[in-house]
């Protein structure tokens, strides 16, 4: 484990974890923090900038992510009601819903990824979410530059 000023604590187990606090469908969540990365090498300046400058926009990053997210869902929510043949699962795991307040009952922030640096000047972040209508993928949030660039299934920032 090592303390790092910006990062705080963090330990290497294949990448860097830590935690990080988040505020997201009006829930103040600690969730993980991981950076892509080798332990015998150092945090890149870029990825130190991407988690940086997410810190300071957080609150308007996961307001556009909420609302992407909405977007997501109600686009999609049709089609992962059609997968249901039980109409009780039906209502958990895909209900008609119209606002982001209905949207935090389904969805979960569970880490936030610093990915790799490739040397291209883009601060790159991504969320991964546990959602009620794709449990075994999970929902992804790519952002790149502080703005939100795709919502699609957690592979999508891994």
């Amino acid at each position: 484990m090592k303390k790092d000023e910006l990062f705080g604590e963090i330990v290497y187990e294949d990448l860097w974890i830590g935690t990080i606090e988040i505020t997201m469908f009006g829930k103040n969540q600690k969730i993980f923090l991981n950076i892509y990365g080798e332990e015998n090498e150092e945090i890149t300046q870029n990825q130190r900038d991407a988690f940086s400058q997410f810190k300071s926009s957080m609150p308007n990053i996961v307001k556009e992510s909420e609302d992407k997210i909405l977007e997501y869902y109600l686009e999609n929510c049709d089609d992962y009601r059609a997968m249901q043949s039980n109409s009780e699962e039906i209502e958990k795991i895909a209900p008609k819903i119209s606002s982001i307040d209905e949207l935090g009952k389904l969805v979960k922030p569970t880490s936030l990824l610093i990915g790799y640096d490739f040397e291209d000047g883009i601060r790159r972040v991504g969320i991964l979410c546990d959602c009620t209508w794709e449990p075994e993928h999970g929902l992804g949030i790519s952002i790149e530059n502080e703005e939100v660039v795709e919502i699609g299934l957690q592979d999508i920032v891994l």
